[in-house]
């Protein structure tokens, strides 16, 4: 699998969303949206989140630890920058 957008690469997206009063970020290498306001951290490795895709709001969990999206291993590369992308936002360092 490809290497995950770094937490710079992130951190920037969110900056650049707030500065300019956007609600999501564009997940790197994805057509996802990340809700950043949504990102709720539980405990100290599972985060709740809404993300959209064609136009759908989809509100999701993960577990930054086990590296899982709604109990279930990402199921392809996508998935795996919105995990990486959400437990950014909620923890910073993964």
């Amino acid at each position: 699998m490809a290497t995950l957008a770094t937490a710079a690469i992130i951190n920037d997206a969110v900056d650049n969303a707030v500065s300019s009063n956007a609600t999501y970020i564009v997940v790197p290498n994805t057509n996802y949206q990340l809700l950043y306001g949504t990102v709720q951290p539980s405990g100290s490795n599972s985060v709740s989140f809404v993300m959209q895709a064609n136009g759908s709001n989809y509100q999701l969990t993960a577990n930054c630890n086990q590296g899982t999206i709604n109990g279930q291993e990402p199921s392809n590369a996508e998935e795996a920058e919105l995990l990486n992308a959400a437990c950014q936002v909620a923890y910073g360092s993964v």
